[in-house]
């Protein structure tokens, strides 16, 4: 889909199905329209062809009855006393050696062939009969004209009514091989029956559209309510059950999360119980080691066990920080974000803050954000020997930009990263890359913001690390 498109297309569903519908009833509109209108035209071209050639059977049967030549038109004497001229029908209609054929004219083969066959059972001696349908412009002056000025007289014409534009064009030669072409005006569209077709077309939207947005609102709202619920789960310590609402399915959707987040519940209350008892029994024995290693009388044995004792507890408190995560009960609050990362970054020697007077304020978990910091930082350094971190907001989002000088990450390993125990030095000496835990609980924090951490390759070298977090 084009960027346009995707800005105009909505993006929850509610918005999408009455799009849909709207659009649906649109196109459906539009189509009943074009062939209303259609219809309308026919209709107005079979009258007027009608008005022809009773016009031209009626010249025909004069000429034979009183001999009165086809076309003219006499004066008679009036019951009253003075003379009126004999009022013509609207139609032009003239006699010639040879058929007029206008090119740009559309023949009626339909109503052609009707006419023929109704002229044929007739006395009236006329064949080869055509009948067609086009612009009045194109007709000629001694058809068009006269059409014109009686249009203009006539005083049932309403001021707001709109003047032809099309005209039927008749022609049919006589038993005397003489031609005659008779034309006549087609009545225009009524302004009223485009209004009458838009207040329709009002109506219907009416009609269907409020209904439609009643029930996909009653469909969409419990929706949202589940989706802000299930992006909550395992976050919160609030497992009370969401209502019930809107119809029958989405009832039953809301009752199988409720199953599902007491079972979720269940489970991460027994680990969160398993994790406190592992963290006591393996933390105690691990301090009576580390007093014992004390009495050895060897030096460099005595470093080297306990580094490896603080190695283990480091890496206990990192696993038990990492299954805990999403029960912290750290609550969200406004921070000054550079004053936090000042705070973190007077710790890592080599790490500079850009524009540290910039005051930039967020609601986040300050503990929380802090170890995130101290992680990507720390790795950082290790790899990198020097860092620079700017913050700023942009779209919506808190941006945390650390940039190092490092060697980078292979593109294809990027994202095992964030994996637990992920690492591109693959010892597990802690003296060259850690626990492999630090991403993986940096991603986990940014993520208990609803946001995420992301890792790219410098193009000038290096590798950045950015903290994405939502601004409400």
């Amino acid at each position: 889909m084009s960027r346009l498109g995707q800005y105009l297309w909505p993006r929850r569903l509610y918005g999408q199905i009455l799009l849909v519908v709207a659009l649906a009833l649109f196109v459906a509109q539009s189509i009943n329209a074009a062939m209303l209108l259609a219809g309308s035209r026919n209709r107005a071209i079979v009258e007027t062809a009608t008005m022809v050639v009773g016009r031209v059977v009626n010249q025909v049967e004069r000429e034979r009855e009183r001999g009165v030549p086809i076309g003219e038109v006499r004066e008679r004497q009036s019951s009253q006393g003075p003379q009126h001229r004999r009022r013509s029908a609207a139609i032009s209609l003239i006699v010639s050696d040879a058929p007029l054929t206008l090119d740009r004219y559309e023949k009626q083969t339909e109503l052609t062939d009707h006419v023929t066959e109704f002229l044929a059972q007739s006395d009236t001696g006329l064949t080869d009969i055509r009948i067609s349908s086009g612009s009045l412009l194109l007709l000629p002056p001694e058809l068009r004209d006269a059409q014109l000025e009686r249009f203009k007289r006539t005083k049932f014409r309403g001021k707001e009514r709109p003047a032809p534009r099309f005209a039927v064009l008749f022609s049919a030669r006589t038993s005397d091989g003489r031609w005659i072409n008779a034309a006549g005006l087609v009545r225009p569209s009524e302004t009223s029956s485009i209004i009458g077709m838009l207040l329709q077309t009002l109506t219907l939207y009416i009609a269907v559209m409020i209904p439609l947005a009643f029930v996909v609102r009653r469909v969409a709202k419990p929706l949202e309510r589940l989706t802000e619920r299930v992006q909550r789960v395992g976050l919160v310590s609030d497992v009370s059950p969401l209502a019930s609402a809107g119809p029958a399915d989405i009832r039953q959707l809301i009752d199988a999360f409720n199953n599902m987040q007491s079972r979720v519940s269940a489970l991460l209350g027994e680990k969160d119980v398993m994790l406190g008892a592992i963290g006591h029994d393996l933390k105690t024995p691990l301090a009576a080691l580390r007093v014992r290693v004390e009495s050895v009388e060897d030096d460099a044995e005595r470093d080297k066990m306990a580094a490896t004792i603080d190695e283990m507890v480091t890496i206990l408190d990192d696993i038990l920080m990492l299954a805990r995560l999403g029960k912290s009960g750290e609550a969200s609050q406004r921070t000054d974000i550079g004053a936090l990362i000042g705070s973190v970054v007077e710790d890592f020697p080599g790490v500079v803050l850009i524009d540290p007077e910039q005051r930039v304020v967020a609601n986040v978990r300050p503990i929380l954000l802090r170890r995130a910091l101290r992680n990507l930082i720390g790795n950082a350094i290790t790899y990198g020997k020097s860092a620079s971190i700017s913050v700023r907001i942009d779209a919506g989002q808190l941006l945390i930009q650390i940039d190092d000088d490092g060697p980078g990450i292979p593109g294809d390993r990027i994202e095992s990263m964030f994996e637990p125990f992920g690492r591109v030095e693959t010892s597990r000496s802690r003296s060259t890359g850690g626990s492999g835990l630090g991403l993986t609980i940096s991603r986990a924090i940014a993520r208990s913001h609803n946001g995420d951490v992301h890792l790219e390759n410098r193009s000038q070298g290096g590798l950045r690390a950015t903290i994405a977090i939502p601004v409400a």
